[in-house]
């Protein structure tokens, strides 16, 4: 039933990408899936109330550090990328060699549903693991709102622009973005926020990446699983930062930023669950903490 309901949904009014959107049905979800449990909800409303709600007021703050287009950094990141890149700009560069705007590839297809996974992914695997592993939602859930928090700090101390605007403002060679024109041509609609509209939407928002940070943060915390997850979501990381640069929507130096965000994402929520455990030890009768 509600995998039918879900359907009639996205068939009706689009693709649930939109933070409350895709929260109602994941927590629709969660509630079917959990019927046989129904004791457990009042602790998912619990336990996934705050997470949404700083969710949400992330969405409202990034918005509100958005800034004019022309004062929004750009020359960092276009020096940077020509320093790597031998002088040449990736974004131009792969889009001379992979774009044709007139005739859509399968890499084009292929890069808008990366792209698209970024709506998605990170909010199924929390609602998996509130479901099925339990004990490591709340470090899961932690990384991730420690992670989005850093992001939006940087995007008020550096506004910063992305490749498809600098190029529409002349610092760059003309650049697509290639995740619209292949949405276009595909005809999907998605289903359109109760919160948020134009005034929320922050288009100097780029450094760090967070479609580049997520992946980077799934690799890490999962990185105890097994190789073949660190083969999978390694690839998924690189997958990701390629399809950014590609479709325009990001220069290389804000992939990077985006995984040395995660990278500490991970560190702080790390150092945080240490000094929970020190004091918990700690505060346990007749137990000495560790030096």
């Amino acid at each position: 039933m509600f995998v039918g309901a879900l359907a009639t949904s996205v068939a009706v009014w689009g693709l649930p990408i939109a933070r409350d959107q895709l929260f109602f049905w994941l927590g629709l979800g969660l509630l079917a899936f959990s019927v046989a449990r129904w004791r457990t909800w009042g602790r998912m409303v619990a336990e996934w109330l705050p997470f949404y709600g700083l969710l949400v007021g992330y969405d409202l703050a990034r918005g509100a550090a958005s800034v004019a287009d022309d004062r929004a950094h750009q020359g960092t990141q276009i020096a940077f990328d020509r320093a790597l890149a031998g002088g040449t700009d990736p974004t131009a560069w792969l889009q001379d060699h992979l774009w044709t705007p007139a005739h859509l590839h399968v890499w084009d297809y292929a890069a808008w549903a990366v792209y698209m996974s970024h709506f998605f992914v990170v909010w199924i695997v929390a609602a998996v693991l509130w479901r099925v592993r339990h004990e490591r939602f709340a470090r899961y859930a932690a990384l991730v709102v420690v992670l989005t928090l850093i992001a939006l700090a940087t995007y008020w101390l550096y506004p910063a622009q992305p490749p498809w605007l600098s190029a529409r403002e002349g610092a760059l060679a003309p650049v697509d973005r290639v995740v619209p024109q292949v949405w276009d041509q595909l005809g999907v609609p998605s289903a359109g926020s109760l919160y948020e509209d134009h005034a929320f939407v922050n288009a100097v928002a780029a450094m760090p990446s967070l479609h580049a940070a997520y992946p980077c943060m799934l690799l890490a915390f999962f990185w105890p699983s097994g190789r073949r997850v660190r083969v999978l979501l390694g690839l998924y990381t690189l997958a990701m930062g390629t399809a950014l640069v590609y479709g325009g929507e990001h220069y290389v130096l804000d992939i990077l930023a985006g995984w040395a965000a995660a990278g500490l994402a991970c560190g702080l929520v790390a150092a945080g669950v240490a000094i929970r455990r020190r004091r918990g030890a700690g505060s346990v009768p007749g137990h000495a903490p560790a030096a």
